[in-house]
């Protein structure tokens, strides 16, 4: 634990949570994309690159559309429940300590949500010489996150005195893409396909950031005292687009190997966020309101896509063993702020990160059964840190009368570390040769976890806290192939 004298101390807390900007922390909640899809994507771990015939690759390796010899319409929905936790678990009646600080957590669980994951049409055209023109679009949920945080500790001022801090943030991050596919079938030796994404994004946050003695911890203040009380809402939405071009080869026909390539998504966003104090260095505020609106941009890497299928059987018993490598280029990321534009930010906080993904489908006549696992590498150095500059995002100051103008307040920096998923589903079509007019039905469940340093006011405290956020997911789908 630092040495804080306590008049230093509280007055940096106070600059730190008033000086605040935009920052790639903020910016990589638009690029995080969950595992989602159809039923059948999601249950073979999204390995599906090479092996195709499904409208959830769309974005991944756009000539998997050219693979379709039908037409097809699909839809998907969910029920899906998250829990957060500490890690190691940290409860009030088992706290723990990290550098001298005792610390729990309010391990928390979120209702179970419904939800429409995805709405998808195939339009399949034979040419002559047995090449096929595609058209597909699709509309997908890439990332619902709800998400609820909370953060107690005690620690001593330099007096010795103790003091309390809590922390809460609530989250809810949702973006949508909207995708439009054009793909061919070359003699079923070669594919290609090039698809264009359009996206929609909607963050939004709550949450507060208090510290005070409570009665009887000063003998100065015997009643207790509110030192930093500081409520925060944020909102941003906006828009983004994005286009990625691929292909898929055919040496023998037991094998597929694909590639892909996709642009940066180029996002334009508005935040708007509103500041409340009800205490700042200790002098008690009325819920004094800050709010503003600035508009930003994003742009993410470039990533590239390998995947290879292969595929084996006898009569009504197939197997298909996929697998598939993303690797996206997250420092060539780009933010701009205002007239700010924060060249070097993405190389400082991101690193370039690496998606694996296996999956097998095993079909014996009617039936489906499938498995798989996703893992992905986290996209921040460890020495990441917010970007404090002075552009139209933040700015500290005092009033006429002497008071703390407080700019946008965030009291956490939040690295995503390593996500992981564990998959598996059935499914039934209605044609046991798997061709010709056939509806299916799909049943996949998902577990995913993904670790999080979570340091609460960096500015001041040097502690970090593990957070594992878990996620269970039934996802269903019903098609009709034609």
């Amino acid at each position: 634990m630092k040495t804080n004298k306590l008049t230093i101390s509280f007055l940096a807390m106070s600059m730190a949570l008033a000086v605040s900007a935009q920052t790639s922390f903020d910016a990589a909640k638009l690029y995080e994309e969950e595992l989602n899809g159809t039923a059948r994507y999601v249950a073979m771990g999204g390995a599906m690159g090479a092996l195709g015939s499904d409208i959830s690759v769309i974005s991944h390796n756009p000539a998997g559309i050219g693979t379709y010899r039908n037409s097809d319409l699909n839809f998907s929905v969910s029920s899906f429940g998250t829990s957060v936790s500490t890690d190691p678990l940290a409860t009030k009646a088992h706290q723990l300590s990290v550098n001298g600080r005792t610390y729990y957590s309010h391990n928390t669980k979120s209702d179970i949500n419904l939800a429409f994951d995805n709405f998808s049409a195939v339009l399949s055209g034979a040419g002559s010489d047995n090449t096929y023109f595609n058209f597909g679009v699709s509309y997908r949920k890439l990332q619902n996150m709800d998400r609820n945080l909370d953060y107690i500790d005690a620690f001593n001022d330099a007096d010795g005195y103790e003091v309390w801090r809590e922390y809460k943030d609530n989250q809810r991050n949702k973006t949508n893409s909207f995708d439009f596919n054009i793909s061919c079938n070359l003699s079923d030796l070669v594919y290609f396909g090039w698809t264009v994404g359009i996206l929609s994004t909607d963050t939004w946050s709550e949450g507060y950031f208090y510290d005070y003695y409570g009665e009887g911890m000063h003998p100065d203040y015997p009643n207790g005292l509110d030192y930093t009380a500081v409520d925060k809402m944020n909102q941003s939405d906006g828009a983004g687009w994005n286009m990625a071009f691929g292909t898929i080869i055919r040496p023998i026909p037991a094998i597929r190997l694909g590639a892909a390539i996709k642009t940066p998504t180029y996002y334009h966003q508005t935040l708007e966020y509103a500041d409340y104090l009800y205490a700042v260095m200790g002098v008690a505020k009325d819920g004094n309101k800050f709010t503003n609106s600035v508009d930003y941009k994003f742009s993410s890497p470039w990533s590239i896509d390998l995947s290879a299928g292969v595929t084996f059987g006898a009569g009504n018993v197939n197997c298909a063993l996929g697998g598939e490598y993303e690797r996206h280029f997250t420092q060539r990321s780009s933010l701009s702020i205002g007239n700010t534009r924060l060249d070097n930010q993405g190389a400082i906080d991101y690193k370039d990160y690496s998606v694996f993904k296996v999956g097998t489908e095993l079909n014996i006549s009617n039936l489906s059964i499938r498995g798989g696992y996703n893992f992905k590498e986290s996209m921040f150095n460890d020495a990441s840190y917010p970007y404090l500059y002075d552009s139209d995002f933040n700015g500290w100051g005092y009033d006429d009368n002497g008071d703390l103008v407080v700019g946008r307040t965030d009291f956490q920096i939040d690295r995503p570390g390593k996500t992981q998923y564990i998959t598996g589903g059935i499914g039934y079509c209605s044609s046991p040769d798997r061709d010709g007019t056939q509806f299916y039905i799909d049943l996949a469940y998902v577990h995913g976890v993904r670790n999080s340093l979570v340091n609460i006011n960096e500015y001041v405290e040097d502690i970090d806290v593990n957070y594992k956020y878990k996620s269970d997911k039934i996802l269903f789908t019903l098609g009709w192939n034609f």
